[in-house]
């Protein structure tokens, strides 16, 4: 009666079935049989049930909407390019950079004349009943007569010399064009390494993926194996327990692999815009870096390092402007009048519309006392300027640490990659004897799975050293892509 319940790898799949103890339930993975009947319940299907089922076939793969059997292929190159064509970020950025060059052309038209056309249209009503005259008080002008009048002037002002503000003006202007500039080029590049990282975790999780379900076959093979023995009275039922919880850990593996899969793919597609499907979607392997990195990062040529320099250089040129604000500033103006007036009719006073005076002149004006205004925003600046510096230093000590441990972790993975070699060769090694010694019915097949599956996991952590190794290479050499 022992052999008479062995079940054979060809017609055996596992399946979830709970399991209970007297402390706790679990959930055990158990053989059972394909067809899932018993002999007497095993029959030929019928011509209609196969109609049917065709029918069924035919039905989905012409009216199903979603279902589709072309694979997606996808390599770092592409992905790239389409996430730098949907970010938001960058096109916000690009949009600033325009925004800034409006502002750029506002700053030049300081350099231009100004002019200025003025209508007036009134009608006095005098209320003294005395003789007509006008009185003038301060800024305000009475006239004590009733007539209808009308002008037309045309004003004219230009600023002759303000000790070098508007040039200040323009070169604040120019510089934050720079600055968005180099906005633009960091957004780029983060997006370049947040992708990079996206699909290194995801061909990280597709070759472990395609591992795990190699190794799972194995494990089966072994359980069942160990099965046969234990119903044969050759081990313990620990072992066959033990082998039985191995394909149960690497089902969950799978299940979790899976996950992850889905999940980096939908942050992925966050940044790309489109769709992917985990079940048919292939990762190609990276391109270049088949040569190791030369150091060439300069912090002082990354894009962080020119925002905040040109910031301190606009910050400076502000305080330059508020010094000169203390000096005279000289302008030119000019006007020309045209006056008509009628006591009793509007439009006679429109038509008695002409020239009447045309006046030029230059002015000077000196801030003399303006509350400790200017003082205060002078001080402000400097200090603004001083955390633009501490910022700057900040930012350049990350940068530089950032550099530093990705540049270490390449030399470990380096290092680690050719013990790897080696170990994957003696593994190899292994195997290849133990076939030998199988073949000689010296070892036994329990011995020749494990060595399977130890090449299995070796292979698998020089992958994903290796997909490590290239992935740190291609962000060192993105933050040592400095601006021109």
């Amino acid at each position: 009666m022992i052999g008479t319940n062995i079940y054979l790898p060809s017609s055996t799949i596992w399946k979830r079935k709970p399991m209970r103890s007297a402390s706790k339930s679990f959930t055990s993975y158990v053989p059972e049989n394909v067809s899932g009947r018993t002999s007497q319940q095993s029959g030929r299907p019928t011509v209609f049930s196969t109609i049917f089922t065709a029918s069924c076939i035919i039905f989905l793969l012409t009216f199903s909407p979603g279902l589709t059997f072309a694979s997606q292929i996808l390599d770092l190159d592409g992905v790239t390019e389409r996430a730098l064509e949907n970010s938001h970020d960058v096109k916000l950025s690009s949009l600033d950079i325009h925004i800034s060059r409006s502002m750029q052309k506002r700053a030049y038209s300081l350099y231009y004349p100004t002019f200025n056309a003025r209508w007036n249209s009134e009608y006095v009503k005098d209320l003294s009943g005395g003789a007509p005259q006008v009185t003038a008080i301060g800024d305000t002008i009475i006239s004590e007569s009733t007539y209808y009048h009308n002008s037309l002037s045309v004003a004219a002002s230009y600023n002759l010399f303000d000790f070098g503000s508007t040039r200040k003006k323009v070169f604040i202007a120019k510089k934050d064009v720079d600055v968005k500039m180099m906005v633009y080029i960091r957004q780029i590049r983060d997006i370049k390494i947040k992708v990079l990282n996206l699909y290194t975790d995801l061909l990280t999780s597709r070759k472990e993926l395609e591992a795990k379900k190699e190794l799972l076959s194995l494990y089966k093979e072994l359980s069942l194996t160990k099965e046969r023995l234990y119903f044969a009275g050759a081990i313990s039922k620990i072992e066959m327990v033990d082998e039985a919880l191995s394909v149960v850990k690497t089902l969950e593996a799978i299940d979790n692999l899976e996950l992850r899969l889905k999940t980096v793919l939908q942050d992925l597609s966050f940044y790309t815009g489109e769709d992917y499907d985990a079940n048919s979607v292939k990762v190609q392997e990276f391109e270049g870096c088949e040569q190791d990195y030369e150091n060439s990062f300069n912090p002082e040529k990354s894009p962080e390092f020119r925002m905040y320099a040109l910031e301190i250089e606009k910050k400076k040129a502000e305080l330059d402007i508020l010094k000169r604000e203390r000096f005279p500033q000289f302008g030119l103006y000019s006007r020309y009048v045209w006056y008509g007036q009628d006591r009793n009719n509007y439009e006679a006073s429109v038509n008695d519309i002409r020239d009447r005076n045309y006046f030029i002149g230059i002015s000077a004006t000196l801030p003399i006392f303006e509350g400790f205004k200017t003082n205060a925003e002078m001080e402000k600046t400097a200090l603004e300027i001083e955390r633009l510096k501490v910022e700057k230093q900040k930012k350049l000590a990350e940068l530089i640490n950032r550099h530093a441990k990705l540049n270490e972790t390449r030399v470990m993975h380096i290092r680690g990659l050719e013990n790897q070699k080696d170990m994957l060769a003696k593994v190899e090694e292994k195997l290849s004897m133990t076939k030998r010694l199988a073949e000689q019915n010296v070892a036994d097949l329990i011995e020749l799975l494990n060595r399977r599956i130890e090449l299995i996991n070796q292979r698998l952590e020089l992958t994903k050293t290796m997909i490590t190794k290239v992935a740190t290479i291609k962000e060192l050499q993105m933050l040592s892509e400095g601006v021109n």
